[in-house]
């Protein structure tokens, strides 16, 4: 008797780990970039010669751009200038990956959804440029921000692609000396509208941002947020008697009672704030950037 409940139990027990089991991947699944809707997703893959696709879902206007190892960069967060080739050891340092993912966002003007980076701590060094396409190591074995689902659908997106598909953009570079820096502020004016999503032009919002010490931290969000397509209309100082705690988490208001727009959505996603409703004095979308300053300063 005691070992038909003993069966009985362990019958129970590996269903009940196999549903848990199913109901994880659904839920990866669902949140996969399968079912996100955005007209473009943009991608970084880090390794020794950097490499930024951005793809039109379900177009044909795709986008790359390369980096090199000893080329230099402002870093968000106050690391300062740092080499591309650094940049590994840095996010190992920091235990931070996303790092990568502000660095790269604040070069190129637009929100990076994905990103991969070997696992190695080595530091990169060279002038080498090459536009490959990612190998299927650089997907499924790389680290990354992405789930299963995502590297699946990432995978299939490139899949059968030749690398004549994508318009190669380029970014400037500054020599000052030895040393190489990225001139990413004229990259910005320069590709102003190439990597536009059209669900957010089309929405039309307007976008203000308020900060309380870091001008330059709001100028990274507004490079980006402009760079998506987005109207940022006014960059501004918050008011002493609203701000509560400079350690707050990043806020994004929007004065609506039938459900946040895919604008607000997205930008509260990207940038980790959290979603309220409130009314703006300029903008249809407030950002109070609270904690946010410091990584984005």
């Amino acid at each position: 008797m005691n070992t038909i409940h003993h069966k009985t139990a362990l019958r129970v027990g590996v269903a009940l780990c196999i549903l848990v089991i199913l109901v994880i991947l659904l839920r990866l699944l669902f949140t996969s970039a399968f079912f996100v809707k955005e007209d473009r997703i943009n991608i970084l893959f880090y390794s020794s010669e950097p490499i930024y696709y951005s793809l039109e879902r379900g177009g044909e206007v795709h986008y790359v751009t390369t980096f090199n190892a000893d080329s230099r960069t402002e870093v968000p967060g106050g690391y300062g200038v740092y080499r591309m080739g650094a940049l590994g050891k840095l996010i190992t340092l920091e235990k931070n990956p996303a790092i990568l993912k502000r660095t790269f966002s604040r070069i190129t003007g637009s929100m990076i959804d994905y990103y991969f980076f070997p696992k190695s701590e080595a530091i990169y060094y060279g002038s080498k440029e090459n536009i490959l396409l990612p190998s299927f190591r650089s997907i499924f074995l790389n680290e990354s921000n992405g789930n299963i689902f995502d590297r699946l659908y990432i995978y299939l997106q490139f899949f059968g692609k030749h690398i004549s598909e994508f318009e190669e953009i380029h970014i400037n570079k500054i020599k000052t000396g030895d040393t190489v820096l990225l001139s990413d502020s004229t990259f910005a004016r320069q590709y102003l509208g190439y990597f536009y999503h059209k669900s957010l032009r089309k929405e039309n919002k307007t976008v203000q941002i308020l900060y309380s010490n870091s001008y330059n931290s709001a100028k990274n969000f507004s490079r980006i947020i402009d760079g998506e397509g987005i109207r940022v209309v006014d960059i501004d100082v918050m008011e002493k008697a609203n701000i509560k705690n400079q350690n707050s988490q990043c806020v994004v208001k929007e004065n609506t009672q039938k459900g946040f727009s895919l604008t607000a959505d997205e930008i509260s996603h990207f940038f980790k704030c959290i979603l309220v409703t409130g009314k703006g004095r300029v903008s249809d979308i407030v950002i109070e950037m609270g904690s946010a300053e410091k990584e984005w300063e």
